[in-house]
């Protein structure tokens, strides 16, 4: 009776073997699907897109209302004496994320057997291969959200601490009609006007000179009376500050403002180096239209280093072996960024399109 069922056993075992269809698949580019399949995997090879930031500063200098009396009041000649803006590239950032190429869909298609899809599960971990179906989320933050422009800090509104006006007496003389001649009669009559820029500028520079007395008193302990503490410190603050908005007036002010630009590059497939112009760049007018012929290019040279060993070529769909599945090796290229023959910045990173097109087998 043992042996009767040994044999049953192993007569089913035999009977299940010889009915397990071997497994057999293609991988072709969507739309040159065979006639017949079982089954169909849709996958997708990525692609590297890079976002290129570059951070430019602006250096604006205001000249102050009296910068012409600056050295007779004060003694200072390195003042601001015109308005003149300055930009300069301040940081480059290189950025990089995958996408799904569109030039690379292919179909997974089942001819005999059953395919486990989870076979394909390390290659879609490792993003070797895209399910096709994977969502997008990269952001860039606008010049609103980050300037740090401060418009209103050129404003001069504390000119000083007296009237803008002064008055002033003149005497004139009136004709009186006598009997017997003209005689002449002085008048003397009060003028209100606008005090020149010579007069404001000297009283702001005596107000500058009054607040520098006043806080080397404060300091040195000259005052009867002077507040201790934390009063001290938040009094000598505000008095800096007075002193700074004060010499302002001769000197000038000069503000910065931070502005950012991005652009996305989708590289081109193949190991020959290539170039993105990005803009045309101006130490005077920061990014300028290429029409103005003034400034340098802003240029992004993608150089593949042909690191990856070329397998059989790039991909014909009749060099697909059966059980075989497709992707693609990215290489390594340097990328600099250009200004003009300057280099900004210098990066090593992988590239997919500069890669080449692979098989693995997939049992």
């Amino acid at each position: 009776m043992k042996k009767l069922i040994y044999y049953m056993a192993f007569a089913a075992l035999l009977t299940g073997c010889a009915t397990t269809e071997p497994l057999k698949f293609r991988v072709t580019p969507l739309g040159q699907e065979p006639a017949k399949v079982k089954e169909q995997y849709l996958y997708v090879l990525p692609q590297t897109v890079l976002k290129v930031e570059v951070t430019l500063r602006e250096e604006r200098s205001v000249p102050g209302p009296y910068w012409e009396y600056a050295e007779k009041y004060l003694g200072l000649k390195e003042v601001v004496k015109k308005k003149s803006s300055r930009w300069s590239i301040w940081d480059v950032a290189i950025g990089q994320h995958q996408e799904l190429d569109p030039n690379h869909f292919y179909s997974l298609n089942v001819l005999e057997g059953e395919f486990d899809s989870g076979s394909l599960v390390p290659y879609l971990e490792q993003g070797i291969v895209l399910q096709g179906t994977e969502t997008l989320h990269v952001s860039v933050k606008g010049n609103g959200l980050q300037s740090t422009s401060r418009d209103n800090f050129v404003r001069y509104e504390d000119l000083g601490v007296n009237n803008n006006f002064e008055e002033r007496t003149e005497t004139m003389y009136k004709t009186i009609v006598t009997d017997t001649a003209f005689v002449e009669v002085p008048v003397q009559r009060t003028v209100v006007e606008q005090k020149s820029s010579s007069t404001k500028a000297k009283e702001a520079a005596d107000f500058l000179l009054e607040l520098r007395t006043r806080r080397f008193e404060m300091l040195t302990g000259e005052y009867e009376v002077y507040p201790d503490g934390e009063a001290m410190g938040a009094s000598i603050q505000k008095l800096d500050q007075m002193e700074a908005s004060y010499l302002s007036l001769f000197t000038g002010k000069t503000i910065t403002r931070v502005m950012k630009r991005t652009w996305f590059i989708v590289p081109e497939p193949g190991s020959e180096q290539s170039t993105y112009p990005l803009d045309i760049f101006s130490n005077m007018l920061g990014f300028v239209p290429a029409e103005l012929m003034e400034g340098e290019p802003l240029e992004v040279v993608i150089k593949p280093m042909g690191k990856i060993i070329r397998v059989r070529g790039y991909f014909s769909a009749t060099s697909v072996p059966e059980n075989a599945l497709l992707y693609r090796i990215p290489d390594q290229a340097e990328l600099m960024v250009m200004l003009g023959e300057e280099a900004l910045a210098t990066h090593r990173i992988s590239i997919y399109q500069s890669g080449h097109v692979v098989t693995a087998p997939i049992h």
